[in-house]
């Protein structure tokens, strides 16, 4: 504790403590020495007397000294500081992290946290000292500010405050206490200082090494910020979630039922159940409905059964109609897109004119059951057949969404070369093997030359007739196409029997150059090809002997995926299993649609969209309008980029729904999602948050009063002239007691 004085050259008048001193002095020497014979009888009596008159004497002139030193020193203002001496007005460079995430949107009796925050905020910003800067680092979501640079205006950063909402995701403190301390360190004024403003969730503050990294980064500046911590928590326990909602894993045409699967939370840590009604809406229309039972703390699945007649893009919401502090997760979104058919083209290298002898006819009922069953259900592909003869560049060139080379024996090298150019420009290829195969001229021309086969052939592995034939190795499978089977209820791919396939040409290409360890990894949107052809290959399934069944490898924009056996049954039994129909569906459809961007992200991830450019569109972008989930639009714009438009789109921190329209074309939609750990309103104990600000070396305070008190004891530091103007009067009163006392004055 430090100690000064406002008005320094007044104390110079406690000097005049010398004045009852010298007249002291003075009146000593103003006696009359008078003999007298009897003198000696008094003499003990008077020395005693003597003693006891100059003790008196010396407290009164101490006291009489005391008083022109205390009044003096009162008239200087007198303050109690810290270390440093008192910064007064000096102007401060400010930084508020503002906790924006969707927890702060919890409401009791006296409204929101958000709001709460943002008057704690405005009040401290608005009382900083003229010539002050601020900066405003929100931590939702991900760490970004709200201004491009600290600004000396505080009167529109109060503005822009009070108009903002909580509608980011889950706080990111790390990052956004890193960018805060960044900020400060490009700032100008002596005086700088750090307020983190939150809820202080357990979920957001839970990380124990954050204390101590944000103490090391703070040491390190060249000067010393001033942090606190200003908790506007408040006492809210009740609240329900839609936790997620889980679409179909494959792609969904236009009128076929399907499953949405929705994950209800009670976060409520009261005993008890709560009864909510929960709602299944398709673009904002309402279509099935259901009433769920959550125990306190517990969670529960809810599915609905759903139809889209319309293709296109659209959105599918889950709300819970429930009255709880947080309304903010009361409901999630999710878009999807739903097809109109996949156009797949399958080349028979093996036809036949008897029934189920082609090579593509176990393939062909597969993948249109319906169909073939005469039901009035639409498939979601659509197939054509054709041979593997010289028309089929012209097959390719009309661009379906996969082709599937079924034991076709060679390709002429037009065919070849087109068959490259679709698969670099987006297309998905399926090659299944057979007896009809040159397994040199695949190697050579498809592998060697051109990179599309996932791997190099090499002998055909053949079971005898009189032992048992080999099944599929069990394992949980990652890729999106297997990832189905997961489940045993939706099939079992071990139950059928292999006897004939393709081993690969060396065991090297079966362990280290293509195999993942069944770790999917997803296509990029990005041309991937790398100078080793075999880099971006992975195997899918392995028979339990080890060798690869299915294998997939990324060319270009594309994806070549490729069965080591026959799709008919003249080397197994598959065609003949029930899981055959979903496996062939879910392979054939993943791979149609599989590049397609992703339409369903984290918040701050960027959005991909593309829309087809044809020869005639010599635009070198596109105009679009972007509505935002909070309602407001923007112009955004598309770049040509070969035969498309790519939109790339990363101000997506809001958490919601993205449209996206244009003249003649059709609206488009992705959603950001954040995570729900927020919907647990508990925050951090009394003990936590005094060991996070011990860690930090940092303050706490309750709110915006308690900050400024604090402030102004930091700017002007603690006056105590009114204690020693008590203590001048209580001198003066005592010199008055003393003086009557020793001067035998009576009452």
């Amino acid at each position: 504790m430090g100690f000064n004085l406002l008005n320094t050259p007044l104390a110079w008048g406690a000097l005049a403590f010398c004045v009852p001193l010298i007249l002291h002095i003075l009146n000593r020497s103003r006696f009359r020495r008078v003999e007298w014979g009897a003198m000696h009888l008094l003499d003990s009596v008077v020395k005693v007397n003597h003693r006891r008159f100059q003790l008196e004497q010396l407290l009164l002139l101490l006291v009489r000294c005391l008083i022109p030193a205390i009044l003096a020193f009162t008239l200087a203002r007198p303050v109690l500081t810290g270390a440093a001496a008192p910064a007064g007005n000096t102007p401060t460079s400010l930084v508020v992290v503002l906790d924006n995430s969707y927890s702060m949107q919890a409401t009791d009796e006296t409204g929101s946290r958000y709001k709460a925050a943002v008057s704690a905020a405005t009040d401290i910003i608005a009382a900083l000292p003229r010539g002050s800067d601020v900066s405003v680092i929100a931590a939702g979501g991900a760490a970004h500010s709200l201004l491009d640079t600290p600004v000396f205006d505080t009167e529109a950063v109060c503005r822009k405050l009070r108009a903002s909402d909580a509608t980011l995701g889950a706080g990111q403190f790390r990052d956004s206490l890193t960018a805060a301390l960044t900020t400060l360190a490009g700032m100008n004024n002596t005086r700088r200082e750090l307020v983190v403003i939150s809820d202080f969730q357990s979920a957001d503050w839970a990380d124990s090494t954050l204390a101590d990294d944000i103490s090391r980064q703070a040491s390190a500046l060249s000067f010393q910020p001033e942090l606190t911590l200003l908790s506007v928590a408040s006492d809210v326990a009740e609240n329900m979630a839609v936790e997620s909602i889980r679409l179909p894993a494959v792609p969904v045409g236009k009128g076929q039922p399907f499953l949405v699967r929705a994950e209800l939370r009670n976060r409520s840590t009261t005993s008890g159940q709560v009864t909510a009604r929960a709602f299944v809406e398709i673009d904002g229309d309402t279509q099935s409905v259901t009433d769920v039972v959550l125990a306190s703390d517990s969670t529960s699945q809810v599915t609905f059964p759903v139809q889209i007649e319309e293709p296109g893009s659209h959105i599918v919401t889950v709300r819970l109609d429930v009255d709880d502090s947080l309304p903010a997760d009361n409901q999630s979104s999710v878009a999807i897109n739903i097809r109109d058919s996949l156009d797949v083209l399958l080349v028979d290298g093996d036809p036949s004119a008897e029934p189920l002898q082609s090579e593509t006819d176990f393939l062909s009922i597969a993948l249109t059951p319906f169909h073939f069953g005469g039901l009035k259900l639409s498939d979601l592909i659509a197939t054509r057949t054709v041979a593997a003869d010289g028309s089929l560049k012209s097959q390719f060139e009309q661009t379906p969404a996969a082709i599937v080379l079924a034991n076709v024996p060679r390709l002429t090298e037009a065919q070849a070369n087109e068959l490259q150019r679709y698969v670099e420009s987006g297309g998905a290829v399926l090659i299944t093997c057979g007896s009809r195969m040159d397994v040199p001229w695949y190697n050579t021309r498809l592998f060697d030359n051109r990179s599309l086969l996932p791997a190099r052939l090499g002998a055909l592995k053949t079971i005898d007739s009189d032992q048992d034939g080999v099944h599929l190795q069990a394992q949980r499978f990652d890729h999106p196409a297997l990832d189905y089977f997961n489940d045993p209820a939706h099939g079992d791919l071990t139950a059928a029997e292999f006897r004939k396939w393709f081993q690969l040409a060396t065991a090297s290409d079966a362990s280290t150059g293509l195999d993942t360890g069944a770790t999917y990894l997803p296509t990029r949107l990005a041309d991937s090809r790398q100078d080793d052809p075999r880099a971006q290959a992975s195997v899918l399934a392995r028979l339990a002997t080890g060798d690869a069944l299915l294998l997939e490898r990324r060319c270009g924009k594309g994806v070549v995926l490729m069965l080591t056996t026959s799709c008919d049954d003249d080397w197994n039994d598959l065609p003949l299993q029930p899981s055959f129909v979903p496996l062939m569906q879910q392979l054939v459809a993943t791979m149609a649609t599989r590049l397609s961007p992703q339409i369903n992200l984290q918040t701050g991830e960027a959005a991909v969209c593309f829309y087809p450019a044809t020869a005639e569109d010599t635009a070198d972008s596109i105009a679009l309008t972007l509505t935002r989930p909070d309602g407001s639009r923007q112009p955004v714009t598309g770049e040509r980029q070969g035969d498309r438009y790519v939109l790339n789109y990363g101000d997506t921190l809001q958490p919601g729904v993205y449209r996206l329209t244009a003249a003649d074309l059709p609206t488009e939609h992705f959603v950001t999602t954040t995570s729900r750990a927020e919907s647990s309103l508990s925050g951090l104990t009394t003990e936590e948050l005094d060991s996070l600000a011990g860690g930090m070396n940092a303050g706490i305070v309750s709110d915006a009063t308690a900050y400024l008190k604090q402030d102004r004891l930091r700017r002007n530091g603690w006056e105590v002239w009114k204690i020693a103007l008590a203590i001048l009067l209580v001198f003066l009163f005592l010199e008055l007691l003393l003086q009557q006392k020793f001067a035998g004055v009576r009452s």
